[in-house]
């Protein structure tokens, strides 16, 4: 498909390490008509360096699928004390549709009440008696639960997460099912990861979720 109108700046990008089999994640820094201008790419903090005139496989992560294109390295810039790869803007990419979201390690507060199997909401007043939990990665389809209650597989929960980042903060009410378990020892305290799966999740809130992962995910290639 034509790739014209697809890259903007801000924009997550992933390069593929051919040498260690990795995908390193970058940042488009700039969209030129002939180039664009990435920063360095990441893996685990750290730098994944590309050879000038080399060709690369490229990946871009977006709501609707994965993007993939090759580009060649061009050649290096300095924008202030930082160093970026400028590298071909290709005219063809190939969109595949993704089997799963995006999923990304955080550190979330979140409030949540066990509610009937098929989904039935709580009256206001019983948020008052709401458990606090640790949400440890989220994704636009599930997320990871830590909480010192033991719930059953299939326990069915409304959430209400804090989706804070460094400019805003959002509250998301979410309903999820339990679908794993793994107990946890913190010393001599007993916790327990939950893996929930979304359901009944509306577009609107679930673009905000996805727009929060990437929201940070920018933050963090700052």
């Amino acid at each position: 498909m034509a790739a014209k109108n697809l890259f903007y700046e801000n924009m997550l990008l992933e390069v593929y390490d051919h040498r260690k089999q990795v995908y390193g994640k970058s940042i488009i820094r700039e969209v030129n008509d002939d180039n664009l201008a990435i920063g360095v790419p990441m893996k685990k903090n750290e730098q994944v360096a590309l050879q000038e005139g080399a060709t690369y496989n490229f990946r871009a992560v977006l709501d609707d699928g994965l993007y993939y294109f090759m580009s060649e390295v061009l050649g290096t810039e300095s924008s202030g004390h930082v160093m970026l790869y400028i590298i071909s803007r290709p005219q063809q990419v190939q969109r595949r549709q993704r089997r799963n979201y995006f999923r990304v390690p955080c550190a979330l507060e979140a409030r949540y009440l066990e509610i009937s199997g098929d989904g039935s909401r709580s009256a206001p007043e019983e948020w008052l008696q709401a458990e606090t939990a640790l949400v440890i990665n989220l994704s636009g389809g599930g997320l990871m639960l830590v909480t010192g209650r033991e719930l059953p597989v299939g326990t069915v929960l409304l959430l209400r997460l804090s989706l804070q980042s460094k400019n805003e903060k959002k509250e998301v009410q979410v309903k999820g099912k339990i679908l794993r378990v793994h107990p946890l020892k913190m010393g001599r305290a007993r916790r327990y990861r939950y893996g929930v799966q979304f359901f009944d999740l509306n577009e609107k809130d679930r673009d905000k979720i996805i727009r929060y992962i990437f929201t940070i995910l920018r933050e963090r290639l700052r």
